[in-house]
């Protein structure tokens, strides 16, 4: 007898007040052909008695002896997992109830596409939701491109095809940023995309692990995107690859910018995509769309510092040719109406 359709992988450590509702939702689901496989990667809080109160045939709950972290965690998961597709949603997220049906309707008709994402709502600690929508780069082309600044999914929206993504286990090197380091490798031999549509909605609270572990994920991100800048042909330096990494974070203070950061930015985008058209390693629409919007990112975090007039016009001293193309178009039709109407 077959496996299940889909495998919904959740690990989770030490998040009792969240774990229910995230297997509650992955239960949820209109697509019912699924099993979700817990892996409690050794919790000292009331986590395993929270999971042993769910009752459900499809629910499996696999446990760590003690805590050996997420790269492990996950590779747990992936071992266990028995379906035909796997999906994973972290324990402090909630899948909505479509969520499976989109990313299966969505690889039905796109057999080339091995893995795919989707948008994220936004939740307070108490599960109220806020504002706003995380709208991540859409197509496989500009997924690339966005790769060599940030990751271009979060990890509580994929979805891909098992006998692809088992091939591609964890890195114990990388405690934190696992997941892009999977995305970087995977991105490399698959097309990758990621549906302009709201599947789930992650918690926003304090125990997270990007505001909890902020200097070992610059370090990790730093040996993720020295490789990533070579394979474009750039031998970065120590200084290069610090700021590089600055320039692809979403949100950052101006106090942890150089005083000089914009002028070398727009320097260092402008080598990107000179190395690019001669290397032609990402489609160039794709490459101008993402570093045009880091650029944006890096002139509004400077604001600050160097008055909001003065950041204008040094944005607009490099023209925004990525910002006119078709990818950023889409982007942007999709941002505005995820935004406006949820």
């Amino acid at each position: 007898m077959g496996g299940p359709l889909v495998s919904i992988l959740i690990p989770t450590f030490n998040r009792a007040h969240y774990v229910g509702d995230a297997v509650g939702s992955a239960l949820a689901q209109t697509v019912t052909d699924i099993e979700v496989v817990v892996v409690d990667d050794g919790s000292g809080d009331d986590t395993a008695a929270r999971l042993a109160a769910l009752s459900d045939p499809r629910l499996r709950v696999v446990r760590h002896d003690r805590n050996r972290g997420i790269p492990e965690t996950r590779n747990t998961a992936l071992s266990e997992a028995r379906g035909r597709f796997i999906a994973w949603l972290d324990s402090d997220d909630i899948a909505r109830p479509h969520r499976l049906a989109a990313q299966l309707a969505f690889l039905a008709d796109h057999p080339d596409v091995a893995m795919v994402g989707a948008c994220a709502g936004k939740l307070r600690p108490d599960g109220t939701r806020k504002r706003g929508v995380r709208v991540p780069p859409l197509s496989s082309a500009t997924i690339a491109a966005w790769m060599l600044f940030r990751s271009a999914f979060q990890q509580s929206t994929i979805l891909g095809r098992a006998e692809i993504l088992q091939r591609y286990a964890y890195d114990p090197d990388f405690p934190v940023c696992e997941d892009v380091d999977m995305f970087l490798r995977l991105q490399r031999d698959h097309r990758l995309a990621n549906l302009p549509e709201v599947l789930i909605d992650r918690r926003l609270h304090s125990e997270q692990c990007v505001r909890q572990r902020g200097n070992d994920i610059q370090d990790r991100t730093v040996a993720l995107m020295a490789p990533a800048l070579a394979r474009l042909g750039i031998d970065a330096g120590p200084d290069e690859l610090s700021r590089h990494v600055l320039l692809g974070k979403v949100h950052f203070h101006d106090a942890e910018v150089p005083s000089d950061f914009l002028p070398w930015a727009q320097g260092w985008l402008a080598r990107l995509n000179r190395r690019n058209a001669e290397a032609r390693l990402f489609d160039p629409a794709s490459l101008a769309l993402a570093s045009d919007y880091f650029w944006l990112l890096a002139c509004r975090a400077m604001a600050p510092r160097i008055g909001r007039t003065a950041a204008l016009r040094t944005m607009l001293r490099r023209a925004p040719r990525g910002l006119l193309t078709r990818p950023a178009a889409d982007w942007a039709r999709a941002a505005a109406s995820l935004n406006l109407g949820r």
